[in-house]
Parts: C-alpha cells; structure tokens; sequence
C-alpha cells in the first residue's frame, strides 16, 4: 500500500517525499474520483489519510448535512432511494480537490453519482501543522460573528500581509495622492488637496441612496469639508470605513462624493476620466456590497459560524470538518453580474473592482477578498480559478491570454450593469480600457472595441433589450456601447475556434469629444469595409411598446419573401420610427463558430449615399430549415467602400 498510488494522493502535494509516501505519486494532477467504500478499504488497508476522511464523512452532523443535500440529486435518479440512502451511501462519489488550486485549502467533494451533476463541498483542516505529512493544512477558517470584530480585522491584515509578502500587486512607488482625499490621520476628517504628494490610500465603492446629500459642492469647499467635519454628520458607511482606514493605520481615503466637487461638470468631467487611477493605486479598496446608501453602515452581524459549525474528527483531535456554506460564491468570482448584492448591479462598480489591486468586500454574512492573483472569504467557499478579477489581471497586466477575447467577456459583463446616467456608459468603462491600452495589445481603443480582430468584435447582439436607443449620441453603432441591454457576443468561450469572416475593413477611426482621450466621451466615429451585400425591403410585421420590432423582410426586385427569417433588432423603436424602416442592407459578416453564418442589419441614412447605421444581426443558427441563407448569398453582390457610423 505504502509504495502505491492511493485515492487520497492529491492531498500529498505539499509533502517531503522523504517523509511522505504519497509524495512521489503527486504527479497525478487531476483529482480521482473514489467513493466513501473505497476510502474505507483503503484505511483498512492502513492509509490514515483516507480513514481521517471516512471518519470525519460519517459524523452524524455531517452526514445528516451531506445526506439533506444529496437527497434531491438521488430521488430524482430513481423512486424510492431517499429511503434506502443507507444502503446505497457507501457509492456517494468522493473527490478532492488538489490544494493548490482553491487557496492552499484542502475541499472534499461529494456528490450522489456520476450521473449528478450537483458537488457539495466541506472543508477539512488541522488545527495545528504537521511536518510529517501535510494532507490536511492548518488554513482554518472560522466566521466571525461580526465583520468588525478583531478576528475579522486580523483576516483581513493577513490577506493584506499574504498580498503583499507573495504577489506584485499594490505598487508602492505608483502611490501618489489623488487631486482630492479625505484625511483622518487622528480625530479629525477633512478634504485635503495635496499635488505630488506619496501615501498610501483607500478607496471605497458604495451604492449613492436616493437622498444621499452628504458630498462636496462649490458651496462647501471652503466650509466644514475642508476644515474639519463633525463626526456625528458623516453617513454611517464613510465612517465605518473611515474606522478601518484607521485601523490599517492609513491616514487617507478617497471616496467620490467627498473628492469631486458634484456640481461642478468641469471639476467631474476631469476627476471623472482619472478613477481608474485612483482605484489602480489604491492600498485597499473598500467595497460596501450590500449597501443601499450611505446611511447603511459597513458592517453586520453573521450567523455562518453558528449555521455552519466545525467538527472534530474522531480519531484524529487535531482535524476538523466543516460544510462549506455558499454555493452562490461560484457566482461571485465567474460571473459579477448575476452576484446580486446591491453594489455589484453598477455600471461604475467594474472598473473600481478589476482596477483595484485589492478588495475587500463587506457583505451581509462575511468580508471576502480579492486581489489579482487570489480569491478568498471568511467561510473558506470561494475558489480562486474560477475568478473573473484574476483571468482579467493575467490577460490585460500579465499578456496571458489575447486581449480582444478578453475584452469580449468584459464587455459581456459590462453591458448587464447598471448606469443611472446613460451619457456614462462610455466614460465608466474608460479606466479598463486606458489599462488594457497601457498593456500595448490590442491596437487602437474604438468605442469599446479593439482595432486588432475588430470584425469579430462587431458580431454582438442584444440578447434582452427592452430599451429604447439613447436619446443623445454614445457611440456609432456599430459598437456594443451604442444600445443598452445584455451584449453576447459568439466565439467568446473559445478563442482557439477559428471564424471566417468575409468582410475586410478597410478603415475605422473615432473622435473624442474632447482632447484625445481615445477612452473618453465620444464625438462620432465611422468605419469602411468591402464586402458581399444585398438590399432588401422591410415591412412592419408586429409592434409592441416594451420590445423590438418584428419585420418582414423581401428581395426589392424579384419580391422574394424571406419567410420565417428570426432577426434580433437591437433596440426598442417607436411604431413610427418602425414603419419608416423600408429598407435595409444585409451585410454577410462571415461564418461564426458556433452560430455560422452570420448577417449584419444596417439602415440606410438619408441622404448620403451608402453610408448606414445598424439595426440588427441574425445567424443561421436560428433560422434552421430555411433557405434564406443560400438566398441571400445568391442575391448578394461584392460592395465598397461601405460607411458605417
């Protein structure tokens, strides 16, 4: 047994193979699939890793939570198996995860069959190292009952000591002071403006209330702001953050409405276009998840640590199990839009997430972590391969991966968020992109989209748009950032899947709308391109206020009906902006792995030639059984210098 491979390998990662026996077999990087039968033969057999397991699985705690969460999975296998899960539990599917991946902590995975696709994971570590063998790590994590407690606040120092001690990313030279900060070095808080000088700061990202009217103006700039506030008239979030500033023993913080005079659009305009580096150089971003507005306070009791004790292991006094408590942590790290804490709804909230070189979140359970290399929470839940902040810091700082798909999932993201000010859509994303801009990949900055692969980029559609298109000019729109709604754009999760595209741009440019921040607000911006068209009338076949219209689209020469042809509108038209579109031009944009075929919608503009603006895009995918297609490319012919704003 000593000298081969046993189920329980992956724990040995860590371990002297001078000491270990299992170390030499660690070679096998992907976790084995084993069962609790075959963890049992194995500690008969004399391996005292798999029995701490068995042991800790078969806590009647733990196996009455394990049971409860497999249950569902098994019923709905076959009839009858809730009440025969004793006979059949010795077949419940074990796997471990290899400690290296989910933050130095060892999860043991348990399901009801191969057939299940539902995991429930537990955490098992000692209390104390052990230098013989280190299967178990002596990572414990224990919730506290408050995020203000000081084990919270030693959790927190240590993640900082962690970052610091093994990661590059707070950059201490790069610390220079914003145009504006809070002071609150001692008892007093004031704003300060301190030009050229070097000091560690936070920042924090909280959700303005309703009525929030506690901010800088021009009217109070040289009033209490700036001399000196009084505790008792600063909303409970800034003075909890305030507090933990302190406890950092930082004497600065940045907060937004403290720091850019909010009604003066010069003074926004400009500190505007700069938070992404006054995020980028913060010492710690402070986020308020679960806030409303600034009267809501950063902190809160949490229950984890009751609802989720741990559990000595029998047998083995220095070993603990505890359920891990929130699956929806898998939503935190891969997908920030459907993660719904109250903050992470917001448009402006991504960029102080991804620029930030750390956060710390304040959520209504736990504080969690991230920086750009890791992901953690007080509960021990969050695993850090999954995580969106760590993928964009290795793609857009380190050049692990191509920029542009990348971007693609970034602007995937981005577009499920919320802005209070549609004229912000372009301008909240500006630090992202000066970021991504400053990595040197990706040729010029266009609206939302790079110049490297941009036909590609081009190939978004709107997936729920009940929106109307804004009023004031965003963006041309041909770009994503023109229309609101959820973006989805193919090839994304695949960028090794090659698509053909068939048009050729020959030219594409943007002009800000002030100096040359290419990143900034948009004046109005064209592209050209060659390649196969058809025009093609449009009728208005059906009408609703709170959707995209529905058209019926014909060959203007031969009458031709393109019957059943499914075509995503990107926005929601008024009946008579509808019943003006006559006529359109079918652009084919190449075959689009996975949709294939792939059309581009554009509406003439009156009046200038072939210059258009687009409405629309449809694939093959959704028009199955029908011939339009070969119709389509039939009827076209190869057209230049196409404009397209």
């Amino acid at each position: 047994m000593a000298d081969e491979p046993c189920h329980c390998r992956v724990l040995h990662l860590d371990c002297d193979s001078s000491r270990c026996t299992q170390a030499k077999h660690t070679i096998y990087h992907h976790a084995p699939l084993t069962s609790l039968r075959e963890l049992r033969k194995s500690a008969t057999n004399g391996c005292s890793t798999c029995g701490a397991i068995v042991n800790a699985v078969v806590i009647p705690e733990v196996r009455d939570a394990w049971r409860g969460l497999i249950a569902p999975a098994l019923a709905s296998e076959r009839s009858g198996v809730v009440a025969a899960l004793a006979e059949d539990e010795e077949a419940i599917e074990i796997e471990f995860d290899p400690p290296r991946t989910v933050n130095g902590r060892r999860v043991l995975r348990l399901r009801a069959s191969h057939d299940s696709e539902d995991w429930h994971n537990f955490n098992l570590w000692r209390e104390s190292a052990d230098e013989t063998c280190k299967a178990f790590s002596s990572l414990a994590y224990h919730p506290s009952a408050r995020t203000d407690s000081r084990e919270s606040l030693g959790h927190l120092e240590s993640w900082i000591e962690g970052c610091d001690r093994d990661h590059s990313c707070f950059d201490e030279e790069q610390s220079e002071l914003p145009t504006r900060v809070a002071q609150v070095s001692g008892d007093e808080v004031k704003v300060v403006h301190k030009p050229g000088h070097r000091a560690r700061y936070t920042t924090l990202s909280h959700r303005w209330g309703k009525d929030d009217d506690f901010k800088l103006t021009r009217s109070n700039l040289d009033g209490p702001m700036t001399q000196g506030l009084p505790w008792e008239a600063i909303p409970k979030t800034f003075q909890d953050a305030i507090w933990l500033t302190r406890q950092l023993r930082i004497d600065y913080i940045w907060i937004d409405s403290l720091c850019i005079i909010q009604d003066d659009a010069d003074d926004w305009r400009t500190e505007s276009v700069q938070m992404g580096s006054v995020y980028g150089h913060s010492y710690l971003n402070i986020a308020a998840s679960h806030n409303t507005g600034s009267d809501d306070g950063l902190f809160m009791a949490s229950d984890v640590g009751e609802l989720f004790p741990a559990h000595p292991v029998p047998g083995h006094p220095k070993i603990f199990i505890r359920q891990q408590p929130y699956r929806t942590h898998d939503d935190f790290g891969s997908s920030y839009s459907r993660f719904k804490w109250p903050l992470l709804t917001r448009g402006w909230v991504l960029q102080e997430r991804l620029l930030s070189p750390r956060v710390a979140y304040f959520d209504s359970e736990e504080m969690k972590w991230e920086c750009m290399q890791a992901a953690d929470c007080q509960c021990g839940a969050i695993v850090s391969m999954w995580n969106f902040k760590i993928d964009y810091s290795a793609s857009v700082i380190r050049g692990q991966t191509p920029l542009p798909f990348e971007w693609i999932r970034i602007a995937e993201v981005y577009s499920k968020l919320s802005l209070t000010k549609p004229g912000d859509r372009v301008v909240a994303l500006s630090g992202i992109a000066k970021q991504a801009s400053a990595s040197g990949r990706g040729g010029r900055y266009l609206a939302g989209v790079w110049q490297e692969d941009l036909a590609h980029q081009l190939c978004w559609a709107i997936w729920d748009s009940t929106f109307r298109k804004p009023e004031k000019y965003i963006a041309p729109t041909w770009s994503w950032l023109s229309v609101f709604g959820s973006v989805g754009i193919p090839n994304r999760m695949d960028y090794t899947k090659e698509s053909h595209i068939d048009v050729v741009i020959t030219d594409a440019d943007c002009t800000p709308a002030e100096g040359t921040d290419d990143t900034g607000p948009i004046m109005s911006g064209y592209l050209k391109f060659n390649g196969r068209c058809v025009k093609m009338g449009a009728e208005l076949s059906s009408w609703d206020a709170d959707a995209p219209p529905v058209f019926n689209f014909f060959n203007e020469v031969t009458r031709d009906l393109l019957a059943s042809l499914v075509v995503n509108i990107d926005y929601v038209m008024a009946e008579e902006e509808a019943r003006k579109v006559t006529n359109v031009l079918f652009v084919y944009w190449g075959d689009m792995w996975p949709h294939g075929k792939t059309f581009l919608v554009l509406k003439p503009i009156p009046d200038q030639g072939r210059t258009y603006e687009r409405i629309g895009i449809f694939w093959e995918e959704e028009n199955c059984g029908t011939d339009s297609f070969e119709k389509l490319l039939s009827w076209s012919a190869y057209w230049e210098n196409v404009v397209f704003i």
